[in-house]
Parts: structure tokens; C-alpha cells; sequence
């Protein structure tokens, strides 16, 4: 199982703020990936939120055995995507795509394989400082039903200090005879996905956030939920002063004219 995260830094604020050019990203990414989606693209504005600076779009696609998220943040200038698949996947293809569509300054990707990355193996994200990501995989007792996953989604991010901003979405990837279950809840700070495959019982399980989360909760609702799990913490990003240089002043570059004019 293939997954590539994603960060990128001094994003122009337009495109990264408008719905149509998200949405039409997802699509190319679908597209041109050749990932299999198993529903159409969804889009969660966040608009109305207690911080300003959080302010931006939560775009995903639930795929067969996986998912693709972005998460922006145009105040910052920058934005957060993941693809996680149960097959092919070119990073490179993606890396290009993605470049494209949303120019900016900095752009790191780190393709990882759920069934074998080493803990110590976290490249970049070693050094980050803040957006903790769990990467969690676990193995069922028995196959769990939607309800199951629904009640789950819908109650884990309260238990680890998180605010959704929308219902859980819960899916088969077939309607006879599916490989997977898969579950994903936006929350303000990313998102918390689910993947239950039906042959092997293995869950594959992803809590994202752009916020600090609580260790000692998060472990207790790992214990509610696994009876016994495997993970690796990884931070993503880097300090909020740092995302911040990258947002170009608009006032500074838009008055660059009158400098010209006064020359002496």
C-alpha cells in the first residue's frame, strides 16, 4: 500500500482558494493517475472558523483501498495532500501534476509503503515542527459494518480534542463482493481516515492534524478501538512563522511601481 505526503509552501493565494481549481485538481489527479475513485470528489470550505488563519478548502476522494486529501490554508500560503493506494501510484507523476496546478516556491514529497516504512525512516519530516501525523495499522477481529465505522468517525474526533466540519463519508468500494471498507471525517485541523480490507483483516488507519494532538487521549482511544496496533508519529510542516514568509505581502509588491517613479 502506497503513500505519499505531501507539503507545499508559497502557494499563490487564488488558486489555492478557489473551489473549481481544488476541485479540478482532484479530478486531473484521478484522471491522469489512473487511481480508481470510489465516489466523486467532495469539497469542505472552511470559512467560518475561530482562528483566521485557518481559513481554506478540505478536498478528498475516498479510492479503492485508499484515499486522496488536500487540505489549504491560503493565509499561509500553502497546502497538504495525501495519496494513499492499494496499487500503482507514480510520486513523479504526481509531483508534476501537482506543481502545475498550484506553482510554488518549496515542495517536499515523501513516498512511503504502509506494510514496511521504517519508523527512523521519515526523511524531511524529522525535522518538522508541528502537524502530527499518526500512521496506524491494526488487525480486526471480525469485518466491521458502516454503522461501525460511522459511530467510530463520528465520536474519535471529540475523544482527541478535534472539530469536525462535516459527517463522516463510509463507503464499500464495490457493491457485490468489496475489497475494502473505507471511512473518512474532515476535521479543522485535516482529517481521520479508516480502511478495513476485507481478505487480509488488516485496518489501515490515518489521524491527521495541523494541530497538536493529545497523547494520552489518543492512546486511550487506540486501546478502545485495537486490541493491539502498530504506528509511527510523523510532524509535518514547519513553524508558523516560517509558513508565513512564504505569503508574499501584496501591499509591498503592488506599490513597487510608485518606487520607480521616485527614484532619484
Amino acid at each position: 500500500m502506497k503513500h505519499i505526503l505531501i507539503d507545499s509552501y508559497g502557494c499563490s493565494t487564488e488558486r489555492i482558494d478557489n473551489l473549481m481549481d481544488v476541485y479540478e485538481v482532484i479530478n486531473k489527479v484521478i484522471n491522469i493517475m489512473g487511481v480508481k475513485a470510489i465516489m466523486p470528489p467532495q469539497l469542505i470550505p472552511y470559512y467560518y472558523c475561530e482562528e483566521p488563519e485557518d481559513v481554506g478548502i478540505s478536498a478528498f476522494v475516498l479510492l479503492k483501498g485508499g484515499h486522496f486529501t488536500i487540505h489549504t490554508f491560503p493565509k499561509y500560503g500553502c497546502y497538504f495532500a495525501d495519496l494513499l493506494y492499494d496499487g500503482f501510484a507514480d510520486a513523479k507523476t504526481l509531483e508534476a501534476l501537482l506543481t502545475r496546478e498550484f506553482p510554488c516556491d518549496s515542495f517536499f514529497m515523501k513516498p512511503i509503503h504502509r506494510d514496511e516504512f521504517d519508523k527512523n525512516d521519515m526523511g524531511i519530516y524529522q525535522t518538522a515542527d508541528f502537524g502530527p501525523h499518526y500512521l496506524i495499522r491494526a488487525k480486526a477481529e471480525k469485518a466491521p459494518t458502516i454503522d461501525e465505522y460511522m459511530d467510530m468517525l463520528d465520536r474519535i474526533p471529540y475523544k482527541v480534542n478535534m472539530h469536525p466540519i462535516c459527517r463522516p463519508y463510509v463507503l464499500r468500494d464495490t457493491v457485490d463482493n468489496p475489497s475494502y471498507l473505507s471511512g473518512i471525517v474532515v476535521i479543522a485541523e485535516s482529517h481521520i481516515a479508516l480502511h478495513y480490507n476485507y481478505k487480509t483483516g488488516e485496518v489501515l488507519m490515518d489521524i491527521f492534524s495541523c494541530k497538536t494532538v493529545d497523547e494520552q487521549k489518543y492512546q486511550e482511544v487506540m486501546a478502545t478501538l485495537f486490541d493491539s496496533y502498530e504506528d509511527v508519529l510523523i510532524l509535518r510542516g514547519r513553524k508558523n512563522a516560517q509558513r508565513k514568509d512564504t505569503q508574499h505581502n501584496k501591499y509591498e509588491t503592488h506599490k513597487t511601481w510608485q518606487d520607480v517613479i521616485t527614484e532619484k
